[in-house]
């Protein structure tokens, strides 16, 4: 009972604490993109870039503590799904082109293959994205050279298959039962090289439980990786 206790004190903590810093962080934030119109304006390319460099920062600084906040809250089974009815292709297509210029800043291809023209489902749009921008960031990480394909498809009536697959370090057998645990990176030389909290596989794998589905990935070391999720094409509330 004192073990228990004393995890639900630290999960609240992390919670609390997670909270208190993201508040000052989005005002951080928010006062720097104002002095940054303003520089476009007064001040040389360079003192713009250093505006430029605090707010990517602090964007990175802020995701990770979102992905903090969001464990907690997956563990505490308090992640509600927002569903609505979206076009999943235009939602893949548009993470993809988000991305696009992470690819591009390591001479990588990303590509993108679509099966049907449209996929209508019922689901929470917001999390489905951010299970894309997930796989789609962590491949594109751990891929130095070659290239990251997105795929998406119905491959029967009801259900939506997305396939991210890389060209990267991939991943041993011994090590692809720990990649789905909180804090866990693979154990690779290059992969210690990357920043990253081993957070966004826990919390893909459990949002796409939560929305209905299974997430599994084949890989082998030196050959790349594919995850694939698997959802129904319309949830209902868990």
């Amino acid at each position: 009972l004192e073990l228990i206790e004393s995890d639900r004190l630290k999960e609240q903590f992390i919670a609390t604490m997670s909270h208190e810093l993201r508040t000052p962080l989005t005002a951080i934030l928010g006062f720097s993109t104002l002095l940054m119109r303003q520089f476009h304006q007064r001040f040389d390319e360079q003192q713009v870039m250093l505006i430029e460099r605090v707010i990517e920062n602090g964007r990175h600084l802020l995701h990770l503590i979102e992905d903090i906040l969001d464990v907690t809250r997956l563990r505490a089974n308090q992640v509600e799904l927002q569903l609505e009815t979206f076009d999943a292709v235009s939602l893949v297509i548009h993470v993809v082109e988000e991305l696009r210029s992470l690819a591009e800043k390591k001479n990588l291809e990303l590509n993108l293959q679509i099966f049907q023209p449209s996929i209508i489902v019922m689901n929470d749009q917001t999390r489905l994205r951010q299970i894309l921008v997930n796989l789609i960031s962590n491949a594109i990480k751990f891929t130095e050279t070659g290239n990251v394909t997105v795929q998406i498809r119905s491959p029967q009536r009801g259900q939506l298959a997305i396939a991210v697959q890389d060209t990267g370090i991939g991943i041993s057998e011994t090590d692809l039962n720990l990649i789905f645990q909180e804090f866990r990176q693979v154990n690779q030389t290059l992969a210690r090289q990357h920043s990253g909290t081993g957070l966004g596989l826990a919390i893909t794998k459990a949002l796409t439980q939560l929305m209905g589905g299974e997430i599994s990935v084949q890989s082998q070391v030196g050959q790349g990786s594919c995850f694939l999720v698997e959802l129904p094409c319309q949830v209902s509330h868990p």
